[in-house]
């Protein structure tokens, strides 16, 4: 016999022993209080086992309640479903609370779905969510910059990019201050809350910018530090061979000197003579140490056989090739440059005026430029430069080791002569750097976005790397993996800079604090968890049902309201 049994033959026992003795009272209400005996003793059955009901539900789906969840998304989980929330979760009593997803998990293991509902899953969490079936409802990203694709690494003396989407503020201003507080480049978000920022990077370390956003009506939104670390690296070796001087060459040469580039150039002047800057030899050992070699039509058809091979048999050996074309190059010309993968053709099209201001982030309207009338072909190969209408005005392809480009913007130095030097140095610096030799020693890969008490990787380091903090001694790291895929975890203590010591170099990189770009942040769990959702598609989930108990408090006020009156009659009666 099981206690529910005796509990309930107790209950019974005691209301029949006061029926019988109400029965033998003569006094008044006897009959009401015969009545409200055997309704408080009913009433106290069910309060102690209350009835059930048959409810559906999702079976194995739990639904995981994350940070930053609304109070409609609350308010919209389904009943019966399954529900635990994390730390920082504001829901009702009733939820389950757990510490993070493992703990979830282990109490639920019959679970297959998961139904992420708030800001997203932190980093602790995404690894015991992989493998499930993963559905997002994301809430509303907060106000602030949401998206920031800055570079970590930048050589010194090159244009550096930063771009980023502002969230919630419409038309906003954003500023990018150097560390002496100075402003260095600012813009206004387009529609979609984007923006995009040139500078230059200067002295060779390290260097903390910071990145302020302001409403349109100068409200402060949100400020952001972007750190940079500035590499004095090895100067690229260009070589610079032209028919003749023009406008375009002028700026290019005098960008190549302020960014440090060590340039070897041959301009022709006229028949015989030529203005030379540095070893301009075509031939294979100086080919050999050169990174890119930008070349002009006129300057090709000047070439003898011999050299013309040479530069060929560079690029399949790693050269990068530039063919700067001004205009339809003679036959011979255009035939070698059809060998390379490009065939050029004159475009009975009138040139019109091109924009750029969504390539190179100009203001709309300001600058127009032109292109060499020509149409470029050629099956294989990537746009490097493409004008704001879609035309393609640079484009690149592979050769070998090499690779070789075609280039028919005219007048990019437009920009220097309007004040937009940084963005002149940022199209030239990116297109060389995108067909440059291959030089230097492999980073090690370490995540961008590093905060204290977060699990961090590093990755590509020595089997002895360690972790200098910004104070301490330094940490000494579980590093797994062979070769190129020696991995390591670490969790920083303390925000600022950090240096990774691997391979006998000194790698720095910045952790940022946990209350630092909040809305960056919480953008950051928003995307990992719905690359979590796109990983795998969510499969059916079976239906079932099960019995579930009523609520036990009305069964208790309704039992309490009757014994206290059957308490008010007994002392009616005692007083008589």
């Amino acid at each position: 016999m099981n206690l529910a049994t005796l509990a309930i033959l107790a209950l019974v026992l005691a209301a029949a022993v006061g029926v019988v003795r109400s029965g033998r009272d003569g006094q008044r209400w006897r009959a009401l209080r015969v009545a409200l005996q055997l309704v408080a003793a009913l009433l106290l059955g069910l309060c102690l086992f209350p009835p059930t009901t048959h409810e559906r539900y999702a079976a194995g789906e739990l639904v995981v309640l994350t940070p930053r969840a609304t109070p409609a998304q609350l308010a919209a989980t389904p009943p019966g479903t399954e529900v635990v929330a994390l730390p920082g979760v504001d829901a009702a009593r009733t939820v389950e609370r757990v510490p993070d997803l493992g703990t979830a998990l282990r109490h639920h293991p019959d679970v297959r779905r998961l139904r992420v509902v708030g800001g997203g899953l932190p980093v602790r969490d995404r690894d015991a969510a992989r493998g499930l079936d993963v559905q997002f409802d994301a809430a509303p990203l907060p106000r602030g910059l949401v998206e920031l694709d800055a570079p970590r690494v930048v050589r010194a003396g090159n244009a550096w990019r930063i771009a980023g989407r502002v969230e919630g503020a419409p038309a906003a201003r954003v500023t990018l201050r150097d560390p002496s507080a100075a402003v260095v480049a600012s813009a206004t978000t387009d529609e979609q809350g984007r923006f995009t920022l040139d500078a230059f990077a200067k002295g060779e370390g390290t260097a903390m910018f910071a990145l302020g956003i302001g409403a349109a009506d100068g409200t402060p939104v949100d400020e952001v530090a972007v750190p940079l670390v500035v590499d004095a690296g090895v100067p690229l070796r260009v070589l610079l061979l032209a028919g003749a001087p023009d406008a375009e060459l002028k700026y290019l040469r005098r960008w190549a000197v302020d960014a440090g580039v060590a340039l070897d150039s041959r301009v022709g002047l006229s028949e015989g003579i030529a203005l030379n800057e540095g070893a301009s030899l075509v031939d294979a050992p100086t080919l050999a140490k050169t990174d890119v070699a930008i070349v002009d039509e006129r300057a090709w058809a000047a070439l003898s056989p011999t050299q013309t091979d040479a530069l060929r048999d560079a690029v399949d050996n790693g050269l990068g090739l530039l063919l700067r074309v001004t205009s339809m190059p003679p036959p011979a010309v255009a035939d070698d440059w059809a060998a390379l993968g490009f065939r050029l053709r004159v475009t009975d099209a009138a040139p019109k005026p091109l924009a750029l201001d969504h390539a190179l982030g100009l203001a709309a309207g300001r600058l127009a430029f032109t292109r060499a009338p020509l149409d470029v072909q050629a099956q294989d190969a990537a746009p490097l430069l493409r004008a704001d209408d879609g035309a393609v005005l640079a484009s690149w392809r592979a050769q070998g080791q090499g690779r070789v480009a075609v280039w028919t913007l005219a007048d990019a130095f437009r920009l220097r002569l309007t004040g937009e030097s940084a963005r002149h140095a940022s199209l030239w610096s990116g297109t060389l750097a995108t067909l440059a030799r291959a030089r230097g020693a492999a980073q090690p890969i370490i995540d961008a976005d590093a905060r204290v008490d977060r699990r961090m990787a590093l990755c590509g380091i020595d089997a002895d790397a360690r972790v200098e903090p910004p104070r301490g001694d330094a940490v000494p790291l579980d590093v797994v993996g062979h070769a190129a895929r020696r991995c390591a975890a670490y969790w920083p203590a303390v925000p600022g800079w950090h240096a990774l010591l691997s391979n006998g170099t000194r790698w720095p990189f910045h952790v940022r604090a946990p209350d630092e770009a909040l809305a960056l942040a919480a953008a950051d769990n928003a995307a990992a968890t719905r690359t979590l959702a796109d990983a795998r598609a969510a499969g059916a989930v079976a239906a079932a049902s099960r019995d579930v108990a009523w609520p036990r408090w009305p069964f208790f006020l309704a039992w309490l309201a009757v014994v206290a009156l059957l308490w008010t009659l007994e002392r009616a009666r005692g007083a008589r």
